[in-house]
């Protein structure tokens, strides 16, 4: 190779540091030479300053930038470069750590950090992906990200409601199982205590109950109710109406979450469809949790094979060989929430229901027993599970077609499925036999 010529010299290397109110850039060589290091605001005029700067330092260079960050602080630097034909690069910020350690004594400011991200940019050129914008994927992403925050705050309501309602109704959940459905809701909303619906009387509660839930349920439920409250020792507490407000706060929360979440959800499912995905036909997966999957894949092809994803899943096993030493390691990087979401996923191929006869994918239930008779633990059984799932949900996206189960070794898994359960019931009563006589003999000696 002609190193007089060597491609990377035809470039020069903006690494810009983002921040959300100002970005601070460094230009170097091929020769990691710094040129010049500027501060610029995180608005039009700043990116007008930085290719201006970049103009008068490029010679006959090609500019080429690097961000750590393309979908958050820098998401309008890399935006507005994209629309100007530049080449912008997505830096990993693992290799800008490494950069910055490799110094004899570790500082960190922001003109050293952007000129870290110029020279990652240099060594690993041919490497680092390019930045692009995929709006649909992070627009996904950003309201997935918004239902699971609303998700983990009506959990963390429905847990004081829990607590309050104890105190009121102590056995609440012989009324309603679920405490957060419809009519349940109502319920505490209108009477927050027992008091309530004794002053209210039975007819005011049968007319409520049967507005609420459309004429479905009335005076039998209304009775069961008045049952249940009859049997507590009511009297007069303390300081009861301010608890009764605390119920209907934390009501009035849960009805708006809910209200929240719909809205949400229709947003996420129109995204989806846009999208043109047939992960929902899946099994274990509706479009929701389609969508959340794929919010966290984004565009797959962004992955050249299956491999890939799984690695970046966290579900392929590193390997750390030295010598005639050949190991392989469990990956506990990659996108965590990604892998949590694989190994739900997996969980649920393999349930058999409440009824334990019928597995929700016999296939995987099939291939999970074999790998437990091979030898591996019950969990790493599930991994082998994830990354096959892994295969079948790149498959699904690469070919944009829908997933068709092979009905004829569904089938057969299915019936070896029952053959297995028949023989473990057998094996089971015969065992049960064996200690029933055992438990005779014992008394007959005695």
């Amino acid at each position: 190779m002609n190193y007089n010529s060597h491609p990377k010299m035809k470039y020069l290397y903006i690494g810009i540091d983002c921040h959300k109110y100002k970005h601070v850039a460094t230009l170097i060589n091929c020769f990691n030479e710094a040129l010049t290091t500027i501060t610029f605001n995180n608005d039009k005029d700043g990116y007008d300053y930085l290719l201006n700067t970049v103009d008068k330092h490029k010679d006959n260079l090609i500019p080429i930038y690097g961000l750590e960050d393309t979908k958050h602080l820098g998401y309008s630097l890399a935006s507005y470069l994209l629309s100007k034909d530049k080449i912008v690069k997505c830096v990993s910020s693992t290799l800008t750590y490494i950069e910055r350690k490799r110094q004899p004594i570790i500082f960190k400011n922001d003109e050293y950090d952007s000129k870290c991200i110029a020279k990652v940019l240099l060594d690993y050129l041919d490497t680092l992906p390019n930045a692009k914008s995929d709006e649909i994927y992070w627009t996904l992403k950003q309201l997935v990200k918004m239902r699971k925050s609303i998700v983990e705050n009506n959990v963390e309501i429905k847990n004081k409601l829990h607590a309050q309602l104890m105190h009121h109704y102590p056995n609440y959940n012989q009324i309603f199982n679920k405490i957060d459905c419809k009519i349940a809701l109502n319920l505490w909303e209108t009477y927050p205590s027992p008091n309530m619906i004794l002053e209210d009387g039975f007819e005011n509660l049968v007319i409520n109950l049967q507005s609420w839930s459309s004429s479905k349920i009335g005076k039998v439920k209304a009775n069961k109710i008045l049952g249940i409250i009859n049997k507590y020792p009511l009297g007069n507490m303390v300081y009861q109406d301010e608890r009764n407000s605390i119920i209907k706060m934390l009501v009035k929360q849960i009805k708006s979450n809910n209200k929240r979440l719909e809205e949400l959800e229709k947003e996420i499912i129109d995204i989806y469809d846009k999208i043109g995905c047939k992960l929902h036909t899946y099994p274990c997966l509706d479009k929701i949790t389609g969508a959340c999957l794929l919010s966290e894949i984004g565009n797959i092809n962004r992955f050249s094979n299956s491999g890939k994803l799984a690695r970046y899943a966290g579900i392929a096993p590193i390997e750390k060989s030295s010598g005639n030493t050949e190991k392989h390691l469990k990956n506990e990087f990659g996108n965590r929430e990604l892998n949590s979401m694989f190994y739900s996923l997996a969980c649920r191929s393999i349930c058999t229901g409440r009824t334990g006869n019928t597995p929700t994918n016999p296939i995987f239930k099939e291939y999970y027993y074999k790998k437990i008779k091979e030898g591996k633990t019950k969990h790493q059984a599930i991994v082998c599970i994830m990354r096959r799932t892994c295969n079948i949900i790149y498959g699904i996206l690469r070919n944009e077609t829908e997933y068709i189960p092979p009905k004829q070794l569904m089938e057969q898994c299915q019936n070896s499925f029952r053959e297995r359960k028949k023989l473990e019931e057998e094996k089971r009563k015969k065992k049960e036999e064996r200690k029933k006589r055992d438990i005779a003999n014992i008394n007959s000696n005695c």
